[in-house]
């Protein structure tokens, strides 16, 4: 595999959405938990790493990523109606898990694993949108680089080695070819990595 230089960068964040010249706030970092990831490692949404990889240790930023570099329009197609059968256990639909506005994750065919919002549930079909929760929005960030630094491959190896240890099991994606892009917090919609974080999405 060809090395590449990687870059650690640590970051405290606010992500609005910007809708109609209004911005309304969507997430924002913890003070003890900022976002952390390494970059050309697919833990970040692509457009946010360029950006933020431009700013130098404790300096602040702000900049605005349309829908078209964020998560795309919303795709109609991605709104299934799956047969109610899917969500049963022994002839008992699973409402513990399975209601409107819960977050889900689905498994195809392919093995590819991702996150669905259960839109409606009626007598037999379970609706469900596979996009991502912020498509079809432009978003604004804004916030404070508290590291960015070049890192080791080394650094990065064991990095991704304990991820997989103790968070992936399984893994969300591919990063630095040693198996998860997951992010290095928790995300509000129960994926991994958070909006800023988009790798998994």
């Amino acid at each position: 595999m060809e090395n590449k230089t990687h870059r650690l960068i640590t970051v405290s964040y606010e992500l609005y959405s910007e809708e109609n010249g209004e911005q309304h706030l969507i997430e924002k970092t913890e003070e003890q938990k900022p976002m952390q990831f390494y970059t050309d490692c697919e833990m970040a949404l692509p457009a946010f790493e360029q950006e933020v990889t431009k700013y130098a240790t404790d300096s602040d930023f702000s900049f605005s990523l349309p829908k078209e570099q964020a998560y795309g329009e919303h795709d109609p197609k991605s709104v299934l109606a799956l047969d109610k059968e899917t969500f049963m256990h022994d002839g008992v639909f699973d409402t513990a898990n399975i209601y409107k506005d819960a977050i889900v994750p689905l498994q195809n065919e392919q093995g590819q694993r991702f996150l669905g919002k259960v839109l409606d549930i009626s007598d037999d079909k379970v609706t469900i949108d596979l996009n991502h929760p912020l498509a079809g929005k432009d978003l604004f960030f804004r916030g404070h680089i508290i590291e960015n630094r070049e890192a080791t491959e080394e650094e990065v190896k064991n990095f991704f080695e304990q991820l997989n240890q103790h968070h992936c099991g399984g893994g969300c994606g591919e990063g630095c070819g040693s198996g998860c892009g997951c992010g290095s917090h928790d995300d509000n919609d129960g994926g991994c990595g958070g909006c800023g974080c988009g790798g998994c999405h």
